[in-house]
């Protein structure tokens, strides 16, 4: 597919944050990953739920009616919490890499080309590393102490 020559791309601001934001942030931020993380879980096994209970093959009964109700209630609830944890952390710019596991990406320059930050929620250190933008997704550099400079 080719691109249209007379259109542009749009650009799209990112905000970039430091390493010293990123660590005073960090309760705040690891609170919002977990509450993320857990209400992924919930969405994943309401639907999961709800998809076994509609793949019965006998006929439905009084008590399968409100089972699956109830599933649709449950993973709409989740949804929507989960849904509020993306929209806030989108709302700060950080990207969501892997909500099962709470692991997030924080934009930030390096040698003047787009990084990120790994944020990892079980990690005792939390901020595992960094990668640039165009290194492969399982990239994970050491974090320097130039990387820690107080701005």
């Amino acid at each position: 597919m080719k691109r249209n020559p007379g259109k542009k791309r749009k650009q799209q601001l990112i905000q970039v944050w430091s390493y010293d934001q990123t660590i005073k942030a960090l309760p705040y931020l690891l609170e919002v990953i977990r509450s993320l993380r857990e209400n992924y879980l919930a969405m994943q096994f309401a639907n999961h739920r709800l998809n076994k209970i509609s793949q019965r093959k006998e006929r439905p009964d009084r008590s399968a009616f409100i089972a699956k109700q109830e599933a649709q209630i449950d993973s709409e609830t989740a949804s929507s919490k989960y849904s509020q944890d993306v929209a806030e952390l989108e709302s700060m710019g950080i990207f969501i890499a892997s909500p099962g596991n709470g692991v997030v990406a924080i934009p930030f320059i390096e040698e003047e080309q787009l990084a990120w930050f790994i944020l990892e929620l079980y990690h005792e250190d939390h901020v595992v590393g960094w990668r640039y933008q165009s290194d492969p997704l399982d990239t994970r550099r050491a974090i320097l102490p130039k990387h820690k400079v107080v701005t």
